[in-house]
């Protein structure tokens, strides 16, 4: 088991049918739960959890179940396990029906659709994701794994995206939103029976589907996307699943649809740098934008908008990142900035970013200046804050800085956050340790650059201002918008948290 479990992948022909997506699979696996391990948030032991991987490749490749049980207790006493290897009896056992009974918890291997889609709504509903019970009942009629015929079943029905369109350099540019993340937008949005609905982004189709059972009967749904090939696909998977009350067509989402409105709501399953205005024009009186928007840097949130008088409030305000808006109004284009050498680090850099693109290539082979800040983050607690807090109060907000190499040491599994000056850097990282309270992470920040150790000083004074003034347990802040015309109407008494665009103004009020 230790030997199969190490083995050199690299050894295998390269040409097997499926490998490069199953080696791919497991490496982003792996991140993910060491993340999750950093973190304190699996439920089980880290070794339990592996050797379960393992099982259900083992379960994909048709091995018998005898013997997956057996390669079971290995993994998990052997092949993962911290001591010297154990006793193992080869004796088979009498010719009942195997049981799992020595792993820590059983697993579900079940690829039937119905019994994947409700585990997966159960899950959500317990995470607090689900609510309301329109929407519970849409997640459970429409077949998400239709929607993407050419994935797995059982990647439809875990919580992650699922590219589904790139472009020449490889890079995502159309996927299917993460459940869970499309479950948050659909109970931001409240849509009801008969409502007309616009929604900016079609993908596959699977979002629109299920707001055409959420505004059934006597509602509609008219979903758009800026490719040929998406709105044709999209159109032919509603067609499919029977969504008579839904339109999938060719146009640009942030120009709306004029000619179909007034909408009760609108939504974005992509994300904006600014407001568009002209869907502002095209919502009913009482009606409901919901947008992912970018705040500055990479932070965004997805915006529940109602109107409130000559501005806008949010009547919810979730952390979301979303593929941004192409071909269009209120595009938010950014440039990926690879690190050179090993690894493959790279940094999300944005227009209004005051940035040395070329010394960021090259940045992490400068000498490191690191420093702590003394707070520290417990099991479960969210980042979310401390993100907007650095993203408002740092000159040019928070860059996200995903990859890996060698050096490379982020605060999470899949990289880090980065604030950026010029020609200098300065990433979070953490250290951890454990004090009365039990498993804490510390905060840390590695600054790399001419200005390394003053940059590094001075993310580590922002998450202590963040920390002494506000912190995980104070109360989240609201946030209100107003379009151009009227960005004088709204206020703040700390400008740090009044972010101008373009088309709008955004203030960020802090408890």
């Amino acid at each position: 088991m230790r030997r199969l479990v190490n083995a050199d992948a690299g050894k295998r022909d390269t040409t097997e049918p499926g490998r490069r997506g199953r080696v791919a699979a497991f490496e982003d696996a792996g991140r993910r739960l060491a993340q999750l391990a950093a973190g304190g948030r699996l439920r089980r032991g880290l070794r339990a959890v592996l050797a379960h991987h393992a099982i259900f490749a083992f379960d994909r490749a048709a091995i018998p179940v005898a013997e997956q049980a057996a390669a079971a207790w290995l993994g998990r006493h052997v092949a993962f396990g911290d001591d010297e290897p154990a006793a193992v009896s080869t004796r088979r056992s009498a010719p009942t029906a195997p049981t799992f009974e020595q792993m820590e918890s059983t697993i579900t291997t079940t690829t039937d659709p119905a019994d994947l889609r409700n585990a997966m709504v159960d899950r959500f509903i317990e995470s607090g994701h689900l609510r309301t019970p329109a929407i519970i009942d849409a997640f459970r009629q429409v077949e998400r794994h239709r929607f993407i015929p050419d994935a797995a079943i059982e990647a439809a029905y875990v919580d992650d995206a699922v590219p589904i369109k790139h472009d020449e350099d490889g890079e995502m540019i159309s996927c299917i939103s993460a459940p869970s993340i499309v479950a948050t937008q659909l109970e931001q949005l409240g849509a009801q029976p008969g409502h007309k609905i616009l929604e900016a982004g079609a993908a596959t189709g699977y979002n629109a589907a299920l707001l055409g059972r959420l505004v059934a009967p006597g509602g509609h749904v008219w979903t758009v996307d800026v490719d040929t090939d998406l709105v044709s696909t999209a159109g032919e998977h509603l067609a499919a699943d029977g969504a008579s009350n839904v339109t999938a067509v060719l146009a640009d989402g942030a120009a709306g649809l004029p000619e179909h409105g007034p909408f009760d709501r609108i939504q974005f399953t992509v994300g904006a740098g600014d407001v568009p205005l002209p869907v502002l024009e095209q919502l009913a009186p009482g009606g409901r934008l919901v947008i992912p928007m970018r705040i500055r840097g990479s932070i965004s949130r997805s915006f529940a908008f109602e109107r409130d008088g000559e501005t806008w409030k949010t009547v919810s305000c979730e952390m979301a990142t979303f593929v941004p808006l192409r071909k269009g109004v209120c595009d938010d284009v950014y440039t990926r900035v690879p690190m050179a050498g090993p690894g493959n680090v790279r940094l999300e850099t944005f227009s209004e970013q005051l940035v040395d693109r070329e010394a960021m290539r090259t940045i992490l082979d400068q000498p490191q200046a690191k420093t702590y800040s003394g707070v520290k983050f417990r099991q479960r607690d969210p980042w979310e804050w401390v993100y907007l807090w650095l993203a408002c109060v740092l000159p040019n907000g928070l860059s996200r800085m995903p990859g890996r190499r060698p050096g490379f040491a982020p605060h999470f599994a899949w990289g880090s956050m980065a604030a950026v000056d010029g020609d200098s850097l300065a990433y979070l990282t953490v250290r951890e340790g454990d004090d009365a309270e039990g498993r804490f992470w510390e905060i840390g920040v590695i600054g790399h650059g001419p200005q390394a150790a003053s940059l590094a000083e001075q993310v580590v004074a922002a998450i202590q201002e963040w920390d002494r003034d506000y912190g995980n347990d104070a109360p989240a802040p609201g946030f209100r918008m107003a379009t151009d015309a009227h960005r004088d109407l709204l206020k703040a008494a700390d400008a740090r948290f009044v972010i101008d665009k373009p088309n709008s103004r955004l203030v960020i009020d802090w408890p």
